[in-house]
């Protein structure tokens, strides 16, 4: 009976045990979690926007319209300037915590000398400014940043050059002084713009016989109705500027060649840029 009443107690003291080990586990979680929320909370302002900033980057390379990089100067300039300010608020904010520290330590009796009433005061009134600094005048600064190169970017995507293709459809056999017309087709556009810069270079068919680049010309005729100038005189290396009138559709061009009898030319390039 005693050998019974011995095991019984074993028992209920182990499972006693057991439930005060899981509370300890549970209120240790509990400490933990609460410790990763607050540390979380304490993060200056200036490292949310950082991680914010860098995300808009993202998106902004996601969405990237593409055409020349000098349109973009702007937006570079504002989101370097947004990501200065935030960074530099994240340097004095961890910078002022290391010398709270320091101070802590040295007015509880650290290794450094314990301040006096005026030195602390000086320190406090430092600290303050500090805090301002990085909680309040860099990150609203870093935010103006952000928002004024957000305005830049929506600018070039809505009025911005974009690079777009010139089917080029004919013979390119252009020869003597009336060529058979070449036919150039500009697809219907993604984003509209309200003209179109034309690039066109003409070259020798056969580099072996010599030259006649500097006897050629190009009569450019938009075969669009509404695209001004109508009718455009070119020489062999050229750019031209077309007025789309509201076109939002595709684009057609003829392409008349002039050259010497003796002369075979060819177009080795179209380009076009969609701009405003």
């Amino acid at each position: 009976m005693s050998g019974g009443r011995q095991h019984g107690t074993v028992t209920q003291a182990h499972t006693i045990t057991n439930t005060n080990t899981q509370s300890h586990n549970t209120t240790t979680t509990t400490t933990n979690l609460w410790f990763d929320l607050s540390q979380a909370a304490s993060v200056s302002p200036g490292a949310w926007l950082l991680g914010l900033e860098l995300l808009g980057l993202g998106a902004a390379a996601w969405f990237w319209p593409g055409g020349p990089l000098s349109q973009y100067a702007v937006f570079g300039i504002l989101c370097a300037s947004a990501l200065a300010t935030a960074g530099w608020s994240v340097v004095i904010a961890r910078s002022g915590n290391d010398e709270g520290r320091a101070d802590q330590d040295s007015a509880d009796g650290g290794d450094g000398e314990p301040m006096d009433a005026a030195q602390r005061l000086a320190r406090e009134r430092m600290a303050k400014r500090r805090r301002l600094l990085a909680r309040v005048a860099l990150p609203v600064t870093s935010v103006l940043f952000a928002v004024a190169g957000l305005l830049a970017f929506q600018h070039v995507v809505a009025t911005g050059e974009i690079p777009t293709e010139v089917r080029i459809r004919g013979s390119q056999l252009l020869q003597g002084p009336r060529s058979t017309p070449l036919t150039l087709v500009v697809p219907a556009p993604e984003e509209p713009r309200e003209k179109l810069r034309l690039e066109l270079t003409l070259a020798d068919y056969d580099d072996s016989t010599g030259t006649c680049v500097h006897k050629t010309t190009a009569t450019v005729t938009a075969a669009t109705p509404g695209v001004t100038p109508n009718r455009k005189e070119m020489t062999a290396e050229d750019t031209v500027d077309f007025d789309l009138g509201g076109n939002k559709g595709p684009l057609r061009f003829q392409v008349t060649v002039r050259t010497e009898a003796n002369c075979t030319m060819r177009l080795a390039k179209a380009t076009g840029t969609l701009h405003n």
